[in-house]
């Protein structure tokens, strides 16, 4: 074997291998294939990444461990499936082995004027340069540049040869650009490759997908800033890293800002960082915290349904729902759903994106959307209870039976379930009554005869106060009937409550009628409120009974609402239904006021509720 003289060059620091082979055959005067040959090895197989044909060009060379070791770290070694170990980090091929090859022509002119010998022997291709994410050597703050571009590795990697080819215009200066500023990606990226030095959101992550994240990033952040080709080279990996180096916060406040920004869909909002990360890199490890991210983010912008399958992992759940999406699922038109969206709070009524841009939380509003297409109009409500027509306006306007949404153009507001659930209630209390008895009428015919309000009655038959019949051969609610002279006597005891009641306290109102006014119709529930000291009453004599009796003061009832509020006070002040605010509380996990377990009835604290519903 022959023994390399002692004027052999020494691996040049971040040289590949194939640029150290290319510097040995040119100062043999020779060529890639020969010197191979002559180490016993081939060419091939050192593109072949041959453990033994690197052995062979060891000790050929006289090189020690460190050497090799580290001509190899900077060329980049299989490690795998189209993979590469490249200065310690995990790489696909192709971000190493690129068909175009560039170099700094500066850093190659210096190394030709350091030597005596052939020029093409001093030239070193350092490693830093095969990556697809570089830009700039730090050095001469020059910009990497392209020398030649070759689809054969035996061709592109034959580098003393193609360095033959274009030396004279390296030397000559002919590849030169003007000088650059690095840019702190350009230094970091640097540093990171030296010895793994990295004080960003990215230490201990992937540097392939780092880098390649900055880029997709920046590709993002400078859409239809300027053209493609207006860009200066390497803008996009320092506009990405600028915001990237900051941590996840930024970047999640940045790709947020497009999303507010952008009426189109995910896809197009965000480019290439959605079609990368969605194709491929959808099955890259090193790529899951931005696929994450970004999938996390698009889920909170955008109406994404549950099952579809988004940047690698199936959506479990719609988190939103714009106008389109609720209108396509529950089969009613945009117009009409609008209208029970903004009377619920989901939607504003001022919102002017179009109907697939005005998203609202679709758990929140689940409820809701289920119910709507159960809703009647007025005709099949009133046949489902067995209601006349003026029965039923009657009952809604005292606020007996409730539409779901009182806003007229709905033409199918009611919920069938809560007009059943109160006609079979009442018919728990009833007793037959045959069809010709004339001693028993309608609850709306005795409104009208005595002037007794329907909820009066309806309370009095629930308290026991005013018994209730059903007439034979007439269904649901116009068969339920009061005795007429038990309706009188009730009237004329109403009237001398009545009376007694202005004799009493002046500015005081019994705790009881309080309670009922405010939804609390279950008499214990407000009394206990008061029992328990959670809110003021007095306690005096009634005058009629004799009786001690709770009543409020103005001040009293001041106190009750500027702690508490209850379904039918924050109906009052909100203009919501009833049903709307449920819904609202529950979702926000407002619990009803209960300290110690203790049942006051549907009451809540004000702040929790207000807060609640913003």
């Amino acid at each position: 074997m022959t023994l390399l003289p002692i004027s052999n060059p020494p691996p040049a620091p971040r040289e590949t291998v194939f640029s150290y082979l290319s510097r040995l055959a040119a100062t043999w005067d020779t060529d890639v294939v020969e010197i191979t040959n002559d180490m016993g090895t081939s060419f091939k197989r050192l593109l072949a990444q041959d453990p033994e044909a690197f052995d062979a060009l060891a000790v050929w060379a006289d090189l020690d461990p460190t050497q090799l070791e580290n001509m190899l770290s900077w060329t980049g070694v299989r490690a795998g499936n189209v993979r590469l170990m490249f200065c310690g980090e995990i790489f696909v091929s192709r971000a190493l082995r690129n068909p175009v090859v560039r170099a700094c022509p500066v850093c190659l002119r210096e190394d030709a004027m350091q030597s005596d010998g052939p020029t093409t022997a001093a030239m070193v291709m350092r490693g830093d340069w095969q990556m697809r994410e570089a830009n700039v050597c730090l050095r001469h703050n020059h910009l990497l540049v392209k020398l030649w571009t070759s689809d054969n590795p035996r061709e592109r990697y034959d580098i003393a040869s193609r360095l033959s080819e274009i030396g004279s215009a390296i030397l000559a200066g002919r590849h030169d650009l003007p000088e650059v500023a690095p840019t702190p990606y350009d230094i970091w990226l640097d540093g990171r490759l030296q010895d793994g030095r990295d004080d960003t959101w990215f230490s201990g992550r992937s540097l392939f997908a780092a880098t390649t994240f900055c880029r997709l990033l920046g590709q993002t952040i400078l859409h239809d800033k300027a053209a493609e080709d207006d860009l200066p080279a390497g803008a996009h990996h320092a506009a990405g890293f600028e915001i990237a180096k900051q941590g996840e916060h930024a970047v999640r406040e940045t790709l947020a800002r497009i999303a507010r920004a952008c009426e189109a869909e995910p896809r197009k909002a965000y480019g290439a960082l959605f079609s990368r990360l969605n194709h491929e890199y959808v099955e890259e490890k090193g790529f899951g915290p931005y696929r994450r991210l970004l999938r996390d983010l698009i889920l909170d912008h955008w109406p994404i349904a549950g099952g579809k399958d988004l940047l690698g992992e199936v959506v479990e759940e719609r988190r939103l729902h714009s106008l389109t999406t609720a209108s396509q699922e529950t089969g009613i038109g945009p117009g009409v759903l609008e209208h029970f969206l903004v009377e619920a709070g989901a939607l504003s009524d001022d919102d002017d994106r179009p109907q697939r841009r005005r998203l609202f939380d679709a758990r929140t509003y689940a409820d809701l959307l289920s119910e709507i297409p159960t809703l009647v109009g007025s005709i099949t409500m009133r046949e489902a209870i067995g209601a006349t027509k003026m029965e039923l306006e009657a009952f809604e306007r005292e606020n007996i039976l409730v539409p779901r949404t009182r806003v007229a153009k709905v033409k199918s507001p009611w919920r069938i379930p809560d007009g059943a659930k109160f006609v079979a209630d009442l018919y728990q209390e009833a007793l037959p009554v045959t069809k010709n008895d004339n001693r028993w009428e309608t609850l709306l015919l005795a409104r009208n005869r005595t002037g007794l309000s329907l909820r009066y009655q309806v309370d009095a038959i629930h308290s026991k106060r005013l018994a209730l019949g059903t007439r034979a051969g007439v269904r649901g609610l116009h068969g339920l009937v009061v005795r007429k002279s038990d309706v009188d006597s009730l009237r004329a005891s109403q009237s001398r409550q009545k009376t007694v009641v202005e004799k009493g306290p002046p500015g005081m109102m019994i705790a009881a009628e309080f309670g009922r006014s405010v939804g609390l119709r279950d008499h214990g529930n407000f009394i206990s409120l008061i029992e328990a000291g959670h809110t003021p009453a007095a306690q005096q004599t009634n005058p009629k009974t004799g009786r001690q009796q709770y009543w409020l003061s103005a001040r009293d009832i001041a106190v009750f609402h500027e702690r508490f509020v209850t379904l039918t006070t924050l109906s009052d002040e909100t203009g919501h239904h009833r049903n709307t605010l449920k819904s609202l509380l529950k979702a926000s996990q407002v619990a009803r006021f209960a300290p110690g377990d203790q049942d006051f009835g549907p009451v809540f604290l004000r702040a929790e509720a207000i807060a609640a519903l913003g």
